[in-house]
């Protein structure tokens, strides 16, 4: 006998989304708890029952029982946007598999199963409904079968009458009178008050129907007569309301036309990759026969791929660039550090579809066994001439007008400013597009992901030329040139394609501005800076390094001496079993990790501060072997050994607040407030008659604060140019400056500073050292004292729970999806605190990032030698010569304080020295 599979896809969607956290997203910021569950369930449905016929079903809105019954769901929340936008993509999901979809306005997707289910019956098949409720119970007959999800929302729990009638103990046309009298409180149907569900399953079975019931009426004694008889016509109602109606017109069943069919495999598991389902992708049935290639996201580009293999290639391409508007740039190179890498090679695209590759690398790979360690192989015949490349290309990008788009710029223009070539500011990079417009996943913000998700178009990985990680990887110079020039040309064609869909939509998001006038300028200063480096004394760190050693040692015999016996102080597992069982900490405090041992992380170690003396002295020991392993003993290996600097790398697509970030090494996050943090700062040292010159911004974030949330007592403060730590504390005390003490303006800083991050009562009472009560008072008297700021941070999450996102001064937005849809969950809290500090934290980094543009700029034009060679959060780190000290310093201190226009003045605070830690104020310098 025939099967036919109906899923009822609005409650399995709806079971799915509540099923699943709300985090659940694609790395671009796409909700898909409900997608995922409900594509899950469908694979399992496919791979369980095996269908010959399925069909989905779904509601379209609003229907004849809200007519009927004003209040019928009228206590349910607003669907939440995320839901909506899953509903789209679930149904987007079922087309892909070939599946029907049957809707009908003014219908549920119960009443279209029901009548599904009557027609696929008279038409002799058997039926089996997949829901996420037990709404199609009713439905159930000797070849209707319900499938219904349980507390697992993969696990499904089949019900014929028999199964019907075990459980309820009524057969299952039944259960409509059931429900009738008691009622369904998740929809809002009212049954007969005072009825509860063994009184109703007893009625029913005596009577039969409602109708029996209320025939029989005179033979119900006592209260439940009269409850019956106050309820008679919401009885009735309540009947209309949760009976399933199987004869909806608009519905007619071709069960052939519900045959299961082939899909497009390589459709599905594109939509897959779309929404990151990596762990579904091994579940896709395999299609009968292969199916044709998936239609592109975008109109069909046909392409243009060409080796550059001459002179008349080389012409023929000039003049094609001569022609075009804008060119796209992409270097092929054997490294990974732009500043030591080798350029294998250059594509370039002159608009969508094209694509030129100049061989300038290559070297001919021998075969296996034939290459010793110390022979390199030999020059691949088919590489052009770099200098005779150089001079052809380098005036060709000097034309006005001429547009130039890369992806991941930065890294480009260092490549190739390090080759000789001079390269004009780059318009467009699509790397820096996408974290504007989703910010908060840089690693998949990779030109193959884009062009998988916004083109449609799958990419060759860069493992399929040189191999997976290992000792078996070879280098891009050592892939053979016939096999890397399509994949170079594809590179500078898909990232052609991705500028004319970004450009729209950052503009539509008024994020254009921000992207042409501070981000893209930026790539340019970065570059500079990256290439110049800064100088390092590596022999300042030996002496740091002996003390370092010398104290973890007594650090770790103290830490025996409290156990009674040595063990792996790193080793997580052996620690554990020292803490909780050994010693008998406190394991509520801690949880267990995947490999069964309780967790001794940071944080774990923080909450146990206090238990017992071993903890601070675990504590200290991770502190030094950070410095050690990050900073003492790293620092020095990542000198280069050509220019004898070290070369950071600054990031744009790190922080989502837009703040820049320091990689390779993290010079950013060198601690400052101890000894030995600010000596491993000695170790960067001016060159030989030079100095440095550091500049950094006063409190600006407080100074964002009081400009954003217009504060007047705030304002007023700085704009008096008073010690806001110090007037905050005369606010909070009641007491005037004079009689501010240390230990009060101590307080007001942590406040301060900690309200930026959503600083509870609790946090300040542990850091403050203060009761929790007399925290309280504190955060309360706070807000009294600057009554704006409070409505000022309540006024940002009431716009995240409006539009979904925070942003700064400037337009860069931040969403918060969870604090949104459900602002009470442990994960909305952490945004909310997020949310308040986006827009200060984001306008700051504004602040200097337009800072940091205009000193580059106008270093250059006065042509002077001083350079910037670091930016940290606030700071900037020039390298001066001692004749253009005073001439810098008055430069790039006005052009500091005067980035951003704000309702208070914006200070800097300048001090200069031979080394970044011992440094003194620019005026005792000059006396």
């Amino acid at each position: 006998m025939a099967k036919l599979v109906l899923l009822d896809g609005h409650s399995l969607a709806y079971r799915a989304y509540h099923a699943l956290p709300e985090e659940m997203a694609t790395t671009s910021g796409e909700q898909t708890n409900a997608t995922f569950g409900f594509t899950s369930m469908l694979l399992e449905v496919l791979e369980r029952e095996k269908p010959e016929y399925i069909a989905v079903a779904f509601d379209l809105g609003k229907t004849w029982r809200h007519e009927r019954y004003v209040e019928y769901k009228g206590h349910r929340l607003k669907a939440p946007d995320g839901m909506h936008d899953q509903m789209r993509r679930i149904q987007e999901m079922v087309r892909t598999f070939n599946i029907p979809i049957f809707t009908a306005a003014g219908w549920e997707a119960d009443d279209v199963l029901g009548t599904l289910a009557r027609q696929a019956e008279e038409q002799g098949a058997d039926v089996v409904i997949v829901t996420g409720d037990t709404d199609a119970h009713q439905l159930v007959t000797e070849h209707v079968y319900a499938q219904t999800s349980g507390f697992r929302f993969r696990e499904f729990t089949t019900y014929d009458p028999d199964a019907i009638r075990a459980k309820y103990e009524l057969d299952p046309r039944q259960l409509i009178d059931y429900k009738a009298l008691l009622g369904d409180t998740s929809d809002n149907i009212p049954g007969v008050a005072g009825v509860g569900k063994k009184t109703a399953t007893t009625l029913v079975q005596q009577y039969s129907s409602l109708e029996g019931i209320y025939e029989h009426l005179s033979e119900i004694k006592g209260a439940m007569q009269k409850r019956l008889e106050a309820g008679r016509t919401e009885a009735f109602l309540s009947k209309e309301l949760v009976t399933i109606d199987q004869y909806v017109p608009e519905i007619s069943l071709d069960l052939e036309a519900c045959r299961t069919r082939d899909f497009d495999r390589r459709a599905v598991l594109t939509l897959f990759r779309a929404l990151q389902f990596t762990s579904l992708i091994e579940r896709i049935p395999e299609a009968e026969r292969e199916s044709p290639p998936p239609p592109s996201l975008q109109p069909e580009i046909k392409t243009h791929y060409c080796l550059v293999a001459g002179r008349a290639e080389l012409d023929t391409l000039g003049r094609a660039i001569a022609a075009a508007e804008a060119v796209t740039l992409d270097t092929e190179t054997d490294s990974l550090d732009a500043i030591r890498a080798n350029l294998v090679g250059l594509a370039i695209g002159v608009g969508p579809g094209t694509g030129y590759y100049l061989p300038l690398g290559h070297r001919a790979a021998l075969p296996e066994g034939q290459l010793s360690l110390d022979q390199e192989p030999p020059t691949n015949p088919h590489n052009l001439s770099l200098d005779e490349v150089r001079e052809w290309l380098n005036p060709l990008l000097a034309r006005p007008g001429l547009q130039i788009y890369m992806h991941h710029a930065k890294f480009d223009l260092e490549v190739l400013l390090c080759h000789g070539f001079v390269i004009p500011a780059v318009h467009h990079d699509t790397m820096l597009a996408a974290w504007l417009i989703n910010p908060g996943f840089s690693q998949h913000q990779g030109l193959k992901e884009l062009a998988r998700t916004l083109l449609g178009v799958e990419m060759t990985e860069i493992t399929e030329l040189i191999g997976k990680k290992g000792k078996n990887q070879i280098t891009m110079d050592l892939v053979p040139v016939e096999k890397a020039f399509p994949y170079a040309c594809a590179d500078v064609d898909m990232t052609s394609r991705l500028v004319p869909l970004q450009v729209p939509q950052l503009k539509e998001m008024a994020l254009y501005d921000i992207f042409h006038d501070v981000d893209m300028p930026l790539v340019s200063v970065l570059v500079t800076m990256e290439r110049h480096g800064v100088a390092f004394d590596p022999a300042a760190l030996n002496e740091v390094r002996e003390r370092l050693h010398a104290r973890m040692g007594e650090v770790e015999q103290a830490i025996y001496g409290h156990v009674g016996y040595e063990f792996n102080i790193n080793s997580t597992h052996q620690l554990s079993e020292v803490l909780f069982d050994k010693l008998g900490l406190d394991k509520r405090k801690s949880s267990k990790t995947k490999h069964g041992h309780y967790s001794t992380a940071v944080n774990v170690l923080e909450a146990l501060e206090g238990e017992h003396e071993i903890i601070p002295l675990l504590m200290e020991h991770r502190t030094m072997q950070k410095l050690l392993s990050t900073y003492v003993d790293q620092l020095p290996t990542m000198i280069n050994p050509d220019t004898h600097r070290i070369h950071t790398d600054f990031s744009q697509t790190s922080a989502e607040t837009g703040r820049l970030a320091s990689l390779k090494p993290n010079l950013q996050n060198i601690p400052i407030r101890t000894d030995i943090g600010r000596e491993i700062r000695g170790a960067f040292i001016a060159p030989p008659g030079e100095y440095l010159l550091s500049i950094d911004y006063s409190q600006i974030e407080l100074r964002v604060l009081a400009h954003l949330s217009e504060d007047a007592a705030m304002i007023e403060a700085f704009q008096r140019g008073e010690d806001i730590h110090a007037a905050t504390a005369t606010r909070l005390f009641h007491i005037s400056l004079t009689e501010v003490t240390k230990d009060q303006r101590r307080i007001a800083k942590i406040i301060n500073y900690g309200l930026l991050f959503g600083m509870s009562a609790f946090r300040l009472a542990r850091e403050a050292s203060l009761s929790y009560a007399e925290a309280d008072e504190v955060l309360h008297g706070y807000f009294r004292s600057f009554p704006a700021i409070q409505g000022y941070l309540d006024g940002i999450i009431s716009e995240v729970i409006q539009k979904g996102y925070a942003e700064t001064i400037m337009g860069r937005r931040r969403y918060f999806r969870v604090l949104q849809e459900n602002p009470n969950s442990n994960t909305g809290r952490a945004e909310e605190r997020a949310a308040k500090n986006h827009p200060i934290q984001g306008s700051a980094a504004e602040i200097i990032k337009v800072a940091m543009i205009r000193i580059h700029d106008a270093l250059h034009k006065r042509g002077l030698h001083t350079r910037m060679v670091l930016q940290v959060h606030d700071e900037l780190l020039f390298e001066v010569p001692e004749a253009e000290l005073q001439e810098a310093v008055a430069l790039i201190t006005s052009i500091m304080t005067s980035a951003m226009t704000l309702k208070v003045p914006l200070q800097v605070d300048a001090k200069v020295g031979l080394n970044w830690q011992e440094m003194e104020s620019i005026e005792e310098f000059l006396e």
